[in-house]
């Protein structure tokens, strides 16, 4: 009886999706010690996660909204808007305390998600569609707003930069906002009601539907959040480099799905969790990091960023479809 509970403890472990990631992180981590030793010092480790927390801070909004069975293309040209709108005002009044910077980051965030939200679960737009276009018009409007200009780092205040950059018990403050941002995920998806809807309305509509829950509202704060998340994201990206243009956050929107993906949650909507993605922004910031250190991978960054989507779906589809296998033969022996 014993070794059976144990057997089962165990294949549940090696079964488990977090189990491969984990393992396939690992292993990527070994390859990339042999082939850049210099790769794994402190320092390196830190700038490493500082250079792609934004990535896991639009993956972890966009995670929102895939987990309702929509998708968010718009978020890249979001934290670009916000980025150009921060960063100009910034520079025109360097008095201004730093924290209303941020502010207006989260606030242009939620208007930009609150509109998606609006105009996918309110006017029923099919969500790729809808942000395709608010993308182009989101960074047409981050253009109009820049004039074309770029900001440098003699024109960001110290204040403005301490967002990113201050180091607080030996890590910059993006890396702990962006901790902060992945226990309040963890939180809200796990243990609040809304959270709980964000799933249902992914896992089965009609059946939400039945039991009470309002698609539209759920789909609105889905993409509100998600909104902010590219909002905030934007911010810190100008604050973490120090430079600006209406051109930042190009195909962003692509590393964050591929993320998702990557970290376990299910295209079609109602699986996932934040433990996934976080290994998924893991694997991808070993990835991203490894090819800017060979000079003759870098050209080949997005062909290799293609190849790990295409395979994550397809590992994906393998994991559901051995689930589904797995949960017809206990079926099947209970008769």
């Amino acid at each position: 009886m014993g070794a059976n509970k144990n057997k089962s403890m165990i294949s549940r472990i090696t079964e488990s999706r977090n189990f491969g990631l984990i393992l396939g992180l690992i292993v990527l981590l070994i390859i990339a010690a042999i082939i850049t030793p210099s790769m794994y010092s402190v320092n390196s480790i830190i700038n490493m996660l500082q250079n792609n927390a934004v990535y896991g801070l639009l993956a972890i909004g966009e995670m929102m909204v895939i987990l309702t069975g929509g998708i968010d293309i718009s978020i890249g040209a979001t934290l670009s808007l916000s980025g150009v709108v921060c960063c100009r005002l910034m520079a025109e009044n360097p008095d201004v305390p730093s924290i209303v910077w941020i502010l207006l980051a989260l606030v242009i965030g939620i208007i930009c998600g609150a509109f998606n939200g609006l105009i996918v679960g309110y006017f029923k737009m099919v969500p790729m569609i809808a942000t395709l276009g608010t993308m182009y018009a989101f960074r047409g409007f981050s253009f109009l707003f820049s004039g074309g200009e770029w900001w440098f780092p003699h024109q960001f205040t110290e204040g403005y930069q301490a967002f990113a950059t201050k180091k607080i018990i030996g890590l910059p403050s993006i890396l702990w906002i962006l901790i902060l941002v992945f226990i309040l995920a963890i939180i809200f998806l796990g243990y609040t009601r809304r959270g709980r809807r964000i799933y249902a309305i992914g896992t089965n509509k009609e059946s939400s539907q039945v039991a009470g829950i309002k698609e539209a509202r759920v789909t609105f704060l889905a993409m509100t959040i998600c909104g902010m998340m590219a909002g905030l994201a934007g911010m810190l990206y100008t604050a973490n480099y120090a430079t600006c243009s209406y051109s930042i956050g190009d195909s962003y929107e692509m590393t964050a799905i591929a993320i998702c993906i990557l970290g376990g949650v299910s295209i079609t909507g109602g699986k996932g969790k934040v433990d996934g993605v976080i290994i998924g922004f893991l694997m991808m910031a070993v990835i991203t990091y490894f090819i800017s250190l060979l000079p003759g991978l870098s050209v080949w960054s997005d062909a290799i960023q293609g190849a790990i989507i295409i395979a994550a779906v397809a590992l994906n589809i393998f994991t559901e479809r051995s689930a589904a296998k797995r949960a017809l033969k206990e079926r099947s022996a209970l008769i």
